[in-house]
């Protein structure tokens, strides 16, 4: 055995050198300044031997290392970048082991889910006044019930409980404790800076933190793990949606997995018709199942985790219905028909149906092999089913309705968006060594700007109460995307626009003060920022000097004088810059184009993740 391994061993070296010298041959000077695996790091060696062993196949799961820590990503847009390129590791890697190093941990963070009980504090000294927590419960049914996908409540029915608490606190239960808690804090973190001071007399963060301390406090004192209810994990979904506010790190993501196995635990894994339960009781628990299945998918996209289980195609829980909350109640001996028109459901029905589609384009990628690559009449189609199921349930909106206005918008904006995205993974997958004309055209630039527009501008005053879902799902690919075109691309008709866009995005939904530093994809998002602003100096540099040598006698294009447009060649531009401490390297040699960089989105064989909960 011993001799075995060995030999596996030096085959594994043998053949990690032989890519290597065969990348080095292929793409000249940019490969063959890469570290081979006998010099490189030790997460660097880690993914040379992996890729080694999986020659021929299609790469997408990455292990980054460095001392005791690690991290783990196998979606492919962020794997292939750490993948090929070195320098992103040090955005992603741990800093040595020293108290000193880590950041400080985030108020907003999920740990305190697991909290040890604290009896000495009653839960009912986290309630805010009653004026107030009724007005919170307005709030959450005006600002975020039905929107963002987190349509969960009944309302005739769970407003019970809620006032039922807030009447006396002193005497309700744990899970009514966290369900008014959570909804409080929903609805705490709904409101902009103003509204927060006016009505909870205190900034935006203060209050939440103390309705999160609390909630956390009335999931260990009610030992919500060994004695879960349903009412407990209504509370714990309100909150995880309401959560991403401050917080996209990858607590919630493995959170969002304790929901799904607690759910499993009640059995809302099978539908309650199967188990024998009322209609109205089998109602409640499939939004609620659907609903975590659909957060689970959309969580993993900030650092770069996907779901590979398929449990959205494969679950046979019935769909919930389109109908609104006064077409059931608990007595009721059958389910209504669904409506035909908008309801307060149609929102997160129209997001699952864009989940499922991309999750059929991720099958039908998946099926692929590297000398059959997927056709785009195959995408087309799906995309033309998905667009008139969505159009369907759209046809009787009042765009006048806020509400409705909401559900329109944003379901178009989605579709849209992932038509742009899926568009260009199939463009890779037939061409994936195609130029860079394929994919960096101005064409394209203007797609992704004319998808981002809606994200741009805040001129709609009737959608003012539901501005906050814009921090809980940002635009990270179609952002990438033209990051990666101003790297490559940095002159152009619209490089100016894309700019404004660029910095109007990073000055709110992508990095701000309370968000900062949260999940992989916007650290990686950051790194490409300042590429692209070094790119973009190093052009106005050039053409700077270019012109003040040329002012005298003037520019001689018919000799091929004057500064090239447009298709500036990264290698040109090399720095060296420091990101927020992460002593980043922006050495231009290992910046990949858009071929490494959008090869796919959808983890091992699945090819595509095009954000299917990025709403808004």
């Amino acid at each position: 055995m011993e001799e075995m391994a060995s030999r596996i061993h030096s085959l594994e070296n043998s053949l990690a050198r032989a890519t290597h010298e065969q990348e080095a041959s292929r793409f000249g000077p940019l490969a063959s300044n890469s570290e081979t695996p006998d010099t490189a790091s030790p997460a660097q060696s880690t993914r040379s031997t992996r890729a080694a062993n999986l020659t021929g196949r299609s790469v997408e799961d990455v292990l980054v290392q460095k001392g005791s820590t690690s991290q783990y990503f196998n979606e492919i847009l962020l794997s292939r970048v750490i993948e090929e390129e070195h320098s992103i590791e040090s955005v992603l890697t741990t800093p040595q082991m020293t108290v000193s190093a880590y950041p400080p941990i985030s108020p907003f963070n999920a740990l305190g889910i697991l909290s040890s009980p604290n009896p000495s504090q009653p839960l009912s000294s986290f309630h805010p006044p009653k004026s107030v927590a009724v007005r919170l419960w307005n709030i959450y049914m005006n600002n975020v019930d039905g929107y963002a996908g987190t349509k969960l409540l009944h309302i005739p029915t769970h407003e019970v409980k809620v006032y039922a608490t807030i009447d006396n606190p002193t005497k309700a239960s744990f899970e009514h404790h966290a369900l008014c808690l959570a909804i409080y804090f929903a609805a705490a973190v709904s409101l902009d800076e103003g509204e927060a001071e006016a009505i909870l007399r205190q900034d935006r963060c203060a209050q939440p933190l103390s309705f999160k301390i609390g909630l956390e406090q009335a999931f260990a004192q009610g030992d919500f793990l060994d004695r879960p209810t349903l009412t407990g994990l209504h509370a714990l979904a309100i909150y995880l949606s309401a959560l991403r506010v401050h917080n996209r790190g990858k607590g919630i993501w493995i959170l969002n997995g304790l929901a799904i196995r607690i759910a499993e635990s009640l059995g809302l894994h099978r539908d309650g018709e199967r188990l024998g339960l009322t209609p109205f009781e089998s109602e409640i628990r499939r939004r609620l199942w659907w609903h975590l299945l659909a957060r689970d998918g959309r969580a993993g996209e900030d650092y770069g985790l996907e779901d590979t289980k398929g449990l959205l195609l494969a679950s046979d829980v019935k769909l919930p219905l389109n109908i609104d909350d006064a077409d059931l109640y608990p007595e009721m001996e059958e389910l209504p028909k669904a409506r035909r028109g908008w309801s307060a459901m149609t929102f997160s029905l129209i997001s699952i149906d864009l989940v499922k589609a991309m999750q059929k384009l991720a099958a039908i990628a998946s099926s692929s092999s590297p000398s059959s690559s997927p056709s785009e009449a195959d995408r087309a189609q799906i995309m033309q089913e998905t667009r008139a199921q969505i159009e369907e349930r759209l046809a009787l909106c009042n765009p006048v309705i806020p509400k409705h206005r909401l559900t329109v918008q944003c379901s178009r904006f989605v579709f849209r968006k992932l038509d742009f995205v899926t568009r260009q993974q199939w463009l890779l997958m037939q061409h994936p060594r195609g130029p860079r004309a394929h994919f960096a055209t101005d064409e394209s630039l203007f797609e992704a700007l004319e998808v981002l527009q809606p994200r741009l501008v805040n001129d709609d005053d009737l959608l003012t109460q539901f501005a906050w879902a814009k921090k809980a799902y940002p635009q990270y690919h179609v952002t990438m995307y033209i990051l990666w075109h101003l790297c490559v691309k940095p002159e152009g008709p619209i490089v100016d626009r894309a700019w404004q866009a660029v910095d109007t995005l990073f000055s709110g939904e992508l990095w701000d003060e309370v968000t900062s530093g949260f999940g992989s994809k916007s650290a990686v998002l950051k790194a490409l920022r300042a590429k692209a602003i070094s790119v973009r100096e190093k052009v106005r540099s050039r053409n700077a000097e270019w012109t003040a040598s040329n002012s005298d006698t003037g520019p001689n294009f018919e000799a091929g004088e004057g500064p090239s447009v447009g298709a500036t060649v990264l290698t040109d531009f090399v720095g060296d810059m420091s990101i927020d401490g992460f002593g980043f390297d922006i050495d231009s040699d290992e910046w990949p184009d858009w071929t490494t960089l959008a090869q796919g989105f959808q983890p091992d064989d699945q090819a595509f993740s095009c954000g299917s909960w990025d709403r808004m």
